[in-house]
């Protein structure tokens, strides 16, 4: 009975300590996978002088184009964005815009960034300030549905390189931007309506969308006042 008794002792001992490696390689693991950066990850520098440089350029570029008076017959046009120009903007030019805006991300959300590959838009950026903040990332896939609504349909969510729960992931995001409901029904699968009113009382309508050599390529349309 002794050297039964023992034996169970024994092999009940290999269990658990099996058990604990297990766990302590998943801990790793798991650890590993939140602590690593998207293969993409490569937010501009703000404080550069050609991220500046480029962030404002951007801006005034798309502010011109859009406001730009075209005859009737041209009033279909296309507007290209290259990933690292908007990623300049996004280091510079973001969190002004956020601010000034009231937006509830603006103040913890940092390193904003994006990749653009296959047809699909990779958005990523840091919670929370410094080195220990986490790095969070989607990849979308913006498009027009039948009635021109704009979508922005989430693949995948991940933290580091972990993915997570699509759907509870999805919910954070939309805490984080309740001060957006526009970019809230584009991932929630409702779409909008994409135009933009003008100061002068016209029209800018997004018509098509397509990725070519990590830019975004947009067609857009100039629409009368009504």
């Amino acid at each position: 009975m002794k050297r039964r008794s023992s034996g169970t002792r024994r092999a009940l001992w290999r269990s658990l300590a099996a058990a604990a490696l297990l766990v302590a390689l998943t801990a790793l693991v798991v650890w590993r996978l939140l602590s690593a950066r998207p293969a993409w990850w490569n937010p501009a520098e703000p404080s550069a002088a050609e991220s500046l440089s480029r962030g404002e350029y951007l801006e005034n570029q798309i502010v011109t184009a859009f406001h730009k008076v075209r005859p009737a017959d041209a009033s279909r046009w296309t507007l290209e964005l290259d990933a690292q120009w908007i990623n300049a903007w996004l280091a510079t030019r973001l969190p002004l815009w956020a601010a000034n805006r009231n937006l509830s991300w603006s103040a913890i959300l940092h390193e904003a960034n994006v990749s653009i590959s296959e047809g699909r838009l990779h958005f990523g950026a840091r919670y929370g300030a410094g080195e220990s903040g986490q790095v969070y990332s989607v990849d979308f896939q913006p498009e027009l549905d039948g009635q021109g609504r704009l979508r922005l349909k989430a693949l995948r969510i991940r933290a580091g390189r972990l993915p997570l729960p699509l759907g509870l992931a999805l919910d954070s995001l939309e805490g984080l931007s309740r001060n957006w409901p526009e970019l809230n029904a584009a991932l929630r699968g409702d779409g909008i309506d994409p135009v933009f009113r003008l100061s002068d009382g016209r029209r800018v309508a997004l018509r098509g969308l397509a990725f070519e050599d990590h830019r975004l390529l947009l067609t857009l349309e100039t629409l009368p006042d009504r």
